[in-house]
C-alpha cells in the first residue's frame, strides 16, 4: 500500500518482521496464517481512490491492525498504530486520526489494545488518547475517568513528562465543563513541571492553555500575555502545531475585544499553518473562527463561505459535533440576513444531528433557541413559543451556561407573548426573569425585563406601573454606570409623565436626559427631547425656557436650521398670498361701499320713480278687477 500519506507497505512488513513469502513456515496454524495473509494484502495491495478521504487513505493500516488483534499479536498491532505518516509534522497513525477528527475510530482501536501490552508508558498513553477522544465527543465523565487513570500510572512510574502532559489534558476537560478552579490547578501544575524538567514543548502548551483559560474568563490582558509567550516558544522550537494553536487563540481574544483587523490577521495565520501541517481539526476550527470574525464585520458572504468549508470538513471526517456547530453557525448568519426560511432549514438540520448524538444537550438547546429566535423574526410567534418551551427544561443540563440560557429563553417567550398581545402571559415571563435574577446577578437581563414590562404597561396606558419599572431601570443603570440605558429610562419617564399631564415632572426628566443624550452623541434623541420641551414650555407659557429649548434645538443638528428657514419661506409665501387675497377683499369691500354710497345720493330720484311705479301697478290691478267683475 502506497500513497502520498503512508510509507511503503513492503517497508512496514519488513519492520514488522513478516515475510510474505514464508507465511506457511512462520505461521503453521491455518487460521493464524489467514489473518497474517490479510495483513500482507491490506498493506501491499490496497489502493485508495483518487480524491479519497484521509480515513480511506489509511484504511489498509487500520485493517492490518484489526487482523493482528484477531490473532492477539499486540506488539505488531502496536507498531502499526505508531507508524509515522508523511505529513510535515510526521505524526503517528493513531495521533493523526485525532487530528483529523476520527474520534470514533480512535476509541475503537484504543479499546481493543488497551492493557494488552506490558508497558505502563504505552498503556498510559492510550488511556490519555482515549480520554481526549471522549472529550472531543463531549463525554466528559468518560474523559475524566481515563485521564485520571493515565495520571495515576504516570505518577506511579514517576514519569514527570507524562504527568505534566496528562495534567494539561485533564485541565482541558475541566475547562470544557467550566470547572475553573480545577482547571487552573491542573494548568499551573503542568506549567511548573514543564519548567522544572525544562520541557519547552510542554511549557508552550501549558502557556497556551492558560491563555485560553483567561480568554474564557474575560481577562484579555492575561490571555494575550500567556498566548504570546506560548507563541514565542512554538516559534523557537519550530513546533508548527503550537504556533498555530497560539495564533488561533490570539485571534479569538482580539475578536472578543472587537479588534477585528488583528483577529482576522491571527486567524488567517493559524488557518495557513493548520492547512500546511494537515491538521484537519485545526483547519476546521480556524474556518469556524474566521467565519465568526467575518460575521462581526457583517461580511456575511465571506462568513457563509467559511462556515460552509467548516461543514464540508466536518462531513468529510464524519464529525457530527462539527457538522452540528457549522449548521448552527450557518443558521445564525441567515437569521442575521433575515433569510428566515434558510435559517430555519439549517437550525432544523443542526437539531436533528444533536438529537442523534443524544449526549449533545447543549447542541439541542442551541438549535431550539435559534429556531425560537428565528420564528420571532418571521413573526410566527406560536412556533417560537413551542421551540422555547422545548428548550427550557434543558437549561439546567448545560452547566455554566444555565444563567444565560434560561434568561434568554424566558425573554424569548415573553417577547413572543407580547407580540401576540397576550400581555398577562408576557408579564408573567418577564416577572419570572426578575425572580431568577435574585439567584443570578445579570444587570443586562434585568434591564431587558424591566423595559419589556414597562413597555406593556405603557401600551395599556397604565403609566404609573410603567413608571415604577422605568424607575427601577434607572436605578440599575446609574449603579452600573450605563449612560445609554439611563438616558432611555429618563426619556421614558418624561414621556409617561407627559401623558399623565404632569408636565413639571416630565420637563424635569427630559432635562436630565438631554445632557446625557448630548454626551453620548445621540442627536436624534436630543432633537426628540428638545421638541417635547419646546411644546411643553409653550403649553405652560414658559417663554424664556421655550426660547432656550428652541435655540438648542436649532443648533443640535445642521438639518434643523435649513428646516426652520424652509418653514419661514413657506410662511412668507403664504403671507404673500394672504396679502394678495387681502387686497382683493379690500377692493371688493371698497367697490361695495361705493355702490351703497352712490345709491344713497340718488335716493330721492329713485324713490320718486318707485312711487310712480307703485301707483301705476295699483291702477292696473284695479282695472283688471273691474274687467273680471263685468265679465
Amino acid at each position: 500500500m502506497t500513497n502520498n500519506l503512508t510509507p511503503s507497505g513492503d517497508k512496514v512488513l519488513e519492520q514488522l518482521g513478516i515475510n510474505p513469502h514464508n507465511l506457511r513456515a512462520d505461521f503453521p496454524n491455518r487460521e493464524q496464517r489467514l489473518q497474517y495473509r490479510a495483513v500482507v494484502q491490506w498493506l501491499t495491495d490496497y489502493k485508495s481512490k483518487p480524491g479519497a478521504s484521509n480515513l480511506e487513505k489509511v484504511k489498509g493500516y487500520l485493517e492490518a491492525f484489526r487482523h493482528l488483534c484477531e490473532v492477539e499479536d499486540w506488539e505488531r498491532a502496536n507498531q502499526i498504530l505508531f507508524t509515522s505518516l508523511k505529513t510535515p509534522t510526521n505524526p503517528t497513525l493513531h495521533t493523526q486520526l485525532g487530528n483529523w477528527g476520527y474520534y470514533l475510530e480512535q476509541i475503537e482501536i484504543y479499546s481493543r489494545i488497551l492493557h494488552k501490552l506490558v508497558s505502563p508508558i504505552v498503556n498510559a498513553g492510550f488511556l490519555n488518547s482515549l480520554a481526549n477522544a471522549y472529550q472531543a465527543l463531549r463525554n466528559y465523565e468518560k474523559a475524566i475517568e481515563y485521564h485520571q487513570q493515565a495520571l495515576i500510572i504516570a505518577r506511579e512510574i514517576q514519569d514527570r513528562c507524562l504527568e505534566g502532559r496528562f495534567l494539561g489534558n485533564l485541565g482541558n476537560t475541566y475547562l470544557a465543563q467550566k470547572k475553573f478552579a480545577k482547571t487552573m490547578n491542573c494548568y499551573q501544575e503542568s506549567l511548573a513541571i514543564a519548567r522544572q524538567i525544562q520541557d519547552l514543548r510542554m511549557e508552550g502548551s501549558a502557556l497556551i492553555n492558560l491563555g485560553s483559560f483567561y480568554q474564557i474568563q474575560g481577562n484579555s490582558t492575561q490571555a494575550i500575555q500567556y498566548l504570546k509567550q506560548g507563541l514565542i516558544i512554538g516559534q523557537e522550537i519550530g513546533d508548527r502545531q503550537l504556533e498555530g494553536a497560539a495564533l488561533g487563540g490570539l485571534g479569538v481574544v482580539y475578536r472578543r475585544c472587537k479588534e477585528y483587523a488583528k483577529a482576522m490577521q491571527y486567524q488567517q495565520y493559524s488557518l495557513n499553518i493548520m492547512q500546511e501541517i494537515q491538521d484537519t481539526k485545526g483547519v476546521e476550527k480556524s474556518f469556524m473562527n474566521v467565519g465568526a470574525v467575518y460575521r462581526h464585520l457583517k461580511d456575511y458572504t465571506h462568513a457563509l463561505e467559511c462556515h460552509e468549508q467548516h461543514l464540508l470538513i466536518a462531513k468529510e471526517i464524519q464529525d457530527p459535533l462539527g457538522q452540528r456547530r457549522a449548521l448552527e453557525d450557518l443558521g445564525f448568519i441567515y437569521y442575521l440576513q433575515e433569510n428566515y426560511e434558510r435559517a430555519i432549514e439549517f437550525y432544523q438540520q443542526s437539531l436533528t444531528i444533536a438529537r442523534q448524538i443524544k449526549s449533545d444537550i447543549e447542541g439541542e438547546f442551541l438549535a431550539l433557541f435559534g429556531l425560537g429566535t428565528t420564528y420571532i423574526g418571521s413573526k410566527d410567534y406560536v412556533k417560537s413559543i413551542e421551540c422555547y418551551q422545548q428548550a427550557l427544561p434543558m437549561v439546567r443540563q448545560i452547566g455554566n451556561q444555565r444563567e444565560k440560557g434560561e434568561i434568554g429563553v424566558l425573554l424569548g417567550i415573553a417577547e413572543a407573548y407580547k407580540e401576540l398581545k397576550n400581555y398577562p402571559k408576557a408579564i408573567e415571563y418577564y416577572q419570572l426573569i426578575l425572580i431568577l435574577l435574585s439567584e443570578f446577578n445579570n444587570n443586562e437581563a434585568e434591564i431587558l425585563a424591566l423595559v419589556g414590562v414597562g413597555g406593556i404597561y405603557s401600551n395599556q396606558k397604565e403609566y404609573v406601573k410603567a413608571n415604577h419599572c422605568y424607575e427601577q431601570m434607572l436605578s440599575v443603570a446609574q449603579q452600573t454606570g450605563d449612560r445609554d440605558i439611563e438616558t432611555i429610562a429618563l426619556a421614558r419617564l418624561g414621556s409617561n409623565h407627559k401623558k399623565l399631564q404632569d408636565k413639571t415632572k416630565a420637563i424635569e426628566f427630559y432635562q436630565q436626559a438631554l445632557p446625557l443624550a448630548k454626551e453620548l452623541g445621540q442627536r436624534e434623541k436630543q432633537i426628540a427631547i428638545l421638541i417635547n420641551l419646546v411644546l411643553m414650555h409653550g403649553e405652560q407659557e414658559n417663554y424664556g425656557q421655550l426660547w432656550d429649548a428652541l435655540v438648542k434645538l436649532i443648533f443640535t443638528h445642521w438639518l434643523v436650521i435649513p428646516s426652520i428657514i424652509l418653514l419661514l419661506i413657506i410662511l412668507m409665501f403664504w403671507g404673500a398670498i394672504y396679502a394678495v387675497i387681502s387686497i382683493i377683499i379690500f377692493i371688493g369691500i371698497a367697490i361695495g361701499v361705493s355702490i351703497v354710497f352712490a345709491m344713497l345720493l340718488l335716493s330721492p330720484f329713485l324713490l320718486n320713480k318707485v312711487v310712480r311705479y307703485a301707483i301705476f301697478q295699483n291702477k292696473k290691478l284695479k282695472f283688471l278687477n273691474l274687467k273680471n267683475k263685468s265679465g
